[in-house]
């Protein structure tokens, strides 16, 4: 069988269950794997879980072990990537980049406990879920057969609110600089440009608005409290304004923002929500920019949906590529990386779009939302 990363080959569902009344046997097994708080589960050598606690079945919402027995990990929690090859988890591209996959294997190559983060994109109810998971890979010998143990942490709340202060300080620490550089302006400019200036000041003021209130919409729609308020609004002008607001931050220096050819198109949305996806949009596309380069918004017709388009000239490399929209990835260092994220959950659950991305060497790299 293919597989694009790990090992595909499989022990027989016969095989498993041997594996599982083996363990079973050993004394206390059941007792200590149920007495702790978090998942705990023994794996054969291919990846397959063979025994588990009682919190891996209530967090799956199943009654019988049988119903686990003999998936491998991202099958059992419905990771989004895990059936894309026939292979199974662990055979796909994106699993190269996956934090559990690779614990295993390394605990596997290397006999000794390794510990590693891994971000989740699963399925719940037709809904994308988004996990921070920090797992445990133990080598384990019984009955003459190797095993591991596998045992998995849920960090997603620690890691949102480290995410959270550190993005907030900092991109409203950039604004409040602007704004303090405006001010150290403002009394050597001609009263002829002042009146342009005051319009600056303002938007600088409105985007440490926006700042608090991105954060604050965030943890609105990750607690199922967002209330989603649709207006009439005007697509040409909706992306006019958007481009000339980024025009003034601080990662816009030197570059440009522009509108593209598009459209004027009447359509119903949330506008403080939209705003949200496409000035996130443009500060991954500034932040990727070098200076003297343009990022273009676009709106146009898409058979019968409304697409919002923003392009910069940079081509994305593969290993981005993979793991784009995983919360609290990204490629500007660490405690960073809500951007993506919040484009598809705001985007996608909240506003019923498609958000997604091309890039290539040719024509650099566009984000996109189609509503």
């Amino acid at each position: 069988m293919e597989t694009k990363f790990a090992p595909a080959e499989r022990s027989s569902y016969e095989n498993v269950l041997r594996s599982n009344l083996s363990l079973d046997k050993i004394t206390y097994l059941n007792d200590i794997f149920c007495s702790l708080s978090f998942i705990f589960c023994i794996l054969n050598e291919q990846r397959q879980i063979v025994y588990t606690n009682d919190i891996l079945m209530k967090t799956l919402n199943v009654v019988n072990v049988k119903q686990v027995l003999g998936k491998r990990f991202g099958e059992a929690i419905n990771c989004r990537f895990a059936f894309q090859e026939e292979g199974g988890c662990g055979t796909t591209e994106h699993c190269r980049y996956c934090g559990a996959v690779n614990a295993m294997l390394q605990c596997q190559q290397t006999g000794q406990k390794t510990t590693s983060e891994c971000r989740v994109r699963r399925m719940v109810n037709n809904t994308e879920n988004f996990l921070d998971i920090e797992v445990t890979a133990t080598p384990f010998v019984h009955d003459n057969s190797n095993y591991t143990i596998f045992s998995l942490l849920d960090i997603t709340d620690r890691k949102r609110r480290a995410i959270i202060e550190k993005i907030f300080f900092h991109d409203v620490m950039n604004v409040a600089a602007g704004l303090q550089g405006f001010f150290d302006l403002y009394n050597m400019i001609d009263d002829d440009e002042k009146q342009d200036f005051v319009k600056m000041g303002a938007s600088l003021c409105q985007q440490i608005i926006d700042e608090i209130s991105t954060q604050r919409l965030l943890a609105q729609a990750e607690n199922h409290e967002l209330v989603v308020n649709h207006q009439s609004l005007d697509s040409l002008s909706f992306i006019q304004q958007i481009a000339s607001d980024m025009q003034f931050l601080e990662v816009a220096k030197e570059k440009k923002v522009e509108v593209g050819p598009s459209d004027h198109i009447q359509f119903e949305s949330d506008p403080v929500l939209l705003r949200r996806v496409l000035n996130n949009m443009v500060k991954n596309a500034l932040e990727a920019s070098l200076p003297g380069e343009t990022v273009t918004i676009t709106t146009s017709k898409f058979e019968d949906k409304l697409k919002f388009a923003v392009h910069n000239p940079k081509f994305m490399p593969r290993e981005v590529e993979m793991q784009v929209f995983m919360r609290s990835f990204s490629t500007k260092g660490a405690q960073r990386g809500l951007g993506t994220y919040s484009m598809k959950i705001l985007g996608e659950q909240h506003l019923g779009g498609k958000v997604d991305f091309t890039t290539s060497e040719t024509d650099g790299t566009t984000f996109f939302i189609v509503l």
